[in-house]
């Protein structure tokens, strides 16, 4: 006969054992994806740089890396969470931060603000007697999880007690939703060239606070290129694309009086909607930079303009179904001036 004190002691132990587990499914995949990522392509890539490349500063650095081989590291911004993520752990230890943003380069956008995290490729070691590159990459969907963050920032401390004179960071861990808008604005201002576009179009839509943004995350979807996820069939393409139409309008119902200013990966899709009333796109080729190496200086710009272009909305709209992926874009932009941020489901 099992007592209270035996079911008691079975359901602690039970406790115990899913903490473990627990903490095993987020710790794990971590750390795999970290070895296999240092072996298979980090450290035979460091190896023929550091033949080539003399380094010469004594002085520890961290620096949050982005090479063209490193497309773990997700879209702009995955990698600029993971920024802030590694500037704040860096500026709580009193280390010194560097940023390398290879593709598209950074620096064609964003320039430093408060800190000056600019870095030259003779300052970047690529011995790895020398550096330690390292990958701290989010596998759980749920960015808000408080576990998730405990655990990428254990690791992340971990890895920069290492005895190394750099750590080059590689990821897209998440940050804490409360400092993100702060941080990123301690690190970033737009470059003169991106501040005149953002002007440009906060004029023509109204002002900042006077519209309201809704983003459509499509991938391949539409076919407008590669990327991951399922591809629609002709004839269910229009039919997809119409419910994104009715989508817009019924929001435009909502809120009849403000101009809706619409973000998309698709160029397909922007181009349909572009022609209602009341919508706001901003033209220019849409590319993904975690996949995209070539392309002009002014094909990135595009994503930067939205970036912001979002943040100064009153509300930011993200439509999601079943198909559509879960973008963090609006969300991370929304974050940036605090402006409201809600999902709504796709009209059937």
């Amino acid at each position: 006969m099992q007592t209270d004190n035996t079911s008691s002691r079975e359901h602690g132990i039970g406790k115990i054992l899913y903490g473990f587990y627990t903490r095993f499914t987020y710790f794990l995949p971590i750390l795999v994806s970290n070895y296999k990522f240092r072996h298979s392509l980090l450290l035979p890539l460091y190896k023929e740089k550091a033949e080539a490349i003399h380094y010469k500063d004594e002085n520890k650095k961290v620096i949050y890396m982005v090479i063209n081989e490193s497309t773990f590291s997700g879209g702009l911004s995955d990698r600029l969470r993971a920024i802030v993520s590694v500037y704040q752990e860096c500026k709580r230890q009193g280390l010194d931060f560097y940023i390398n943003f290879e593709t598209p380069s950074l620096i064609d956008y964003l320039q430093p603000n408060e800190y000056d995290w600019r870095i030259t490729e003779d300052e970047i070691c690529y011995d790895p007697k020398e550096c330690y590159p390292c990958t701290i990459l989010t596998y759980h969907t749920n960015i808000k999880d408080p576990y998730q963050c405990f655990v990428q920032r254990t690791l992340l401390r971990y890895f920069l007690k290492k005895n190394y004179r750099q750590i080059h960071v590689y990821s897209n861990m998440v940050t804490s939703d409360a400092v993100y808008g702060k941080l990123f604005k301690e690190l970033f201002r737009p470059t003169d060239d991106l501040q005149k576009l953002i002007y440009y179009h906060l004029k023509q839509i109204g002002g900042r606070n006077n519209y309201i943004s809704c983003t459509f995350r499509f991938r391949q979807l539409l076919g407008d290129f590669k990327e991951g996820g399922e591809i629609l069939l002709k004839e269910e393409k229009e039919k997809y694309i119409q419910r994104c139409l009715v989508t817009v309008a019924h929001l435009h119902e909502q809120y009849p009086d403000e101009r809706i200013l619409i973000t998309s990966d698709s160029n397909t899709f922007l181009k349909r909607v572009s022609i209602l009333d009341n919508i706001y796109v901003i033209p220019g080729k849409v590319v993904h930079i975690g996949f995209t190496y070539n392309a002009d200086r002014q094909v990135y710009m595009k994503s930067f303009v939205d970036y912001y272009m979002l943040s100064y909305a009153r509300i930011v709209f993200l439509v999601r179904d079943k198909l559509m992926y879960h973008s963090g874009f609006p969300y991370r932009a929304a974050l940036l001036n605090d402006a409201e941020y809600l999902e709504i489901m796709l009209s059937q």
